[in-house]
C-alpha cells in the first residue's frame, strides 16, 4: 500500500511544522533528554512534536505492514525530511508532500540481497546454486569474484565459517571477511532492522517447500524425520551436549556428542526443483494473491519449519497446529476452529468416511492438549503428541501441494472441503470444480 494518502500528507505536514519549531534550541537552558542532533541540525523535542511524530509513525506502519514498517527507520526518514525543508510554504504543496512520502517509503523497504551462512543444506559437488522462490543457496566460490567487485576495500575469502581475519603483509593490510562454503541468498524488500527476521522467515518457508518437492531419500540420510530436531539454517550445529547429570544413586552421565539432522542434497533433488510444475507452484506460493490457498500455504510452511526446529515438545505441538490452522481454518469463521479443521483434515487425508471420523477424533484429542497449553498454560504435551501433530500437518500439506490448485481462493477451497465432509469423494469434487472453471 502507498503512503500517499490525505491522512498521511496531513500527518507529515503537521509533524514537520511542529519539528521546525524545535530547531535551534537555547543551549543554556537545554533539557538534554529532549535533545536531538540530526545531520548537523540541533532540536529540543517538544511534546507536540513527539506526539505528531508518533501519530505519523503509527499510521505509516499500518499502511506499510509488518515487513516494511519499522519505527526506527521511519524516525530517521522523518527527520531527514525535516532538515531538507528550505521553505515552510512548500508544506502546502501536495505534490511535494507526496514526493516526500515516496522517499520515506523507499527508505522503509530497500530491495536487497541478504546473505547468511548455510550450514544446514549441502549442495552436490556439481551444483553451484539452487533456487526456491526468493531464496537461493549459493556455493560461495561461484560468487566470490562478484563480491570482490562491489568495493575495492571489501576483501573476501572462503573458509569453513563466517569470520574476520586481519591481514598484515609488506604489500597490504586490512580485514578479510572469510565466508563459509555455502550461503543463503535471500531477495528482500524489508526495513533494514528486520532483514534478519524476514530473511529467516523466507528461509523457513523455502525449507518446507524443499521437503515437499523432493523425495526423502534425495534429501540425504540425516535429513530430519518425524520427531527429529532440525538445526537452525543460519548457525552451525553444536555437536557437543554441554551437560552433566548426577543421579540420585550416585552415578553420573555426560551429555555426549550429536550429529546434525541436516540436508545433503543429491543431484536428483536439485533437478527436481527445476521441473516446470514445481517451479510454477513455488512461484504461486511466493507471489501469493490475497485470500488464496497459496497465501495460507505460504504462512503454514514457515510454521512447519519452526515446529521442526523447536526442541521443546509443547512448542512443537503449538507450531504444527498453527500450521494446520493456517491452512484449514475457515475463511469466514462461521464454525468453531476445531470442528472445521477436524472435518477438513479428514476429507484431505481419506475418502473413507469411517477413517475420516477417526482422523477428526485424533485431531480433536490433540487439539485438547493444545488448548490446555494455550489457555491454561498446562505443559502437558508428550513427545507422541508433538510427533502426531507433525505427522498430521506434513501429510495435510503434502496432499495440498500434490493435488490442490494453489491459486484457488481459500473460501472456495473451504467450500469444496465442506461439501466433501458430507460423505463425498474430494477427488470427484475437485474434478467437477475444474470443469466448472
Amino acid at each position: 500500500m502507498t503512503l500517499k494518502t490525505p491522512e498521511l500528507r496531513e500527518a507529515l505536514k503537521n509533524f514537520a511544522l511542529k519539528a521546525r519549531e524545535c530547531a535551534d534550541p537555547d543551549f543554556s537552558e537545554l533539557k538534554f533528554e529532549r535533545f536531538r542532533l540530526h545531520k548537523g541540525f540541533a532540536f529540543e523535542i517538544s511534546d507536540a512534536a513527539a506526539q505528531a511524530q508518533s501519530t505519523f509513525v503509527r499510521q505509516a506502519i499500518q499502511k506499510l505492514g509488518p515487513v516494511k514498517g519499522h519505527a526506527k527507520v521511519l524516525d530517521s526518514a522523518l527527520w531527514d525530511f525535516v532538515v531538507s525543508i528550505d521553505d515552510v510554504a512548500k508544506l502546502e504543496d501536495n505534490a511535494g508532500l507526496n514526493h516526500a512520502l515516496e522517499q520515506i517509503e523507499a527508505k522503509s523497504a530497500s530491495v536487497s540481497e541478504f546473505f547468511r551462512p548455510c550450514p544446514l543444506v549441502r549442495l552436490p559437488d556439481e551444483v553451484d546454486r539452487i533456487e526456491i522462490g526468493r531464496v537461493a543457496i549459493d556455493r560461495t566460490e561461484a560468487r566470490i569474484d562478484e563480491f570482490r567487485k562491489i568495493n575495492k576495500h571489501f576483501k573476501f575469502g572462503v573458509g569453513q565459517d563466517w569470520t574476520l581475519s586481519i591481514v598484515l603483509t609488506d604489500k597490504e593490510a586490512g580485514i578479510v571477511t572469510v565466508l563459509p562454503p555455502t550461503v543463503w541468498s535471500i531477495n528482500l524488500a524489508a526495513a533494514d532492522p528486520i532483514l534478519e527476521e524476514e530473511g529467516l522467515w523466507l528461509t523457513d518457508v523455502a525449507l518446507t517447500i524443499l521437503r515437499m518437492s523432493v523425495e526423502h531419500e534425495d534429501l540425504g540420510t540425516m535429513a530430519p524425520t518425524i520427531g527429529k530436531v532440525e538445526p537452525h539454517p543460519f548457525f552451525p550445529h553444536d555437536r557437543q551436549d554441554h551437560s552433566f547429570t548426577l543421579k540420585q544413586g550416585g552415578s553420573g552421565k555426560l551429555g555426549g556428542m550429536t550429529a546434525p539432522n541436516d540436508y545433503w542434497l543429491t543431484k536428483k533433488a536439485t533437478e527436481g526443483l527445476t521441473e516446470p510444475l514445481v517451479k510454477a507452484k513455488i512461484d504461486i506460493i511466493f507471489n501469493a494473491k490475497p485470500r488464496s490457498v497459496a497465501e495460507r500455504f505460504y504462512q503454514g510452511c514457515g510454521w512447519l519449519t519452526r515446529g521442526r526446529r523447536s526442541k521443546d515438545r509443547s512448542d512443537r505441538l503449538l507450531y504444527f497446529f498453527t500450521a494446520i490452522e493456517a491452512l484449514l481454518s475457515d475463511s469466514d469463521k462461521t464454525s468453531p476452529v476445531i470442528q472445521t479443521i477436524a472435518r477438513h483434515a479428514g476429507v484431505l487425508l481419506t475418502d473413507d468416511n469411517e477413517k475420516r471420523q477417526q482422523v477428526a477424533k485424533d485431531i480433536k484429542q490433540l487439539y485438547g492438549v493444545r488448548s490446555a497449553l494455550v489457555h491454561a498454560g498446562t505443559r502437558g504435551a508428550f513427545d507422541i503428541d508433538a510427533n502426531a501433530a507433525q505427522q498430521l500437518a506434513e501429510v495435510i500439506y503434502l496432499r495440498v501441494w500434490d493435488d490442490i490448485d494453489l491459486s484457488m481462493s481459500h473460501q472456495e477451497f473451504s467450500g469444496v472441503l465442506g461439501k466433501a465432509s458430507y460423505g463425498l469423494a474430494l477427488s470427484d469434487l475437485l474434478k467437477q470444480q475444474t470443469k466448472n472453471d
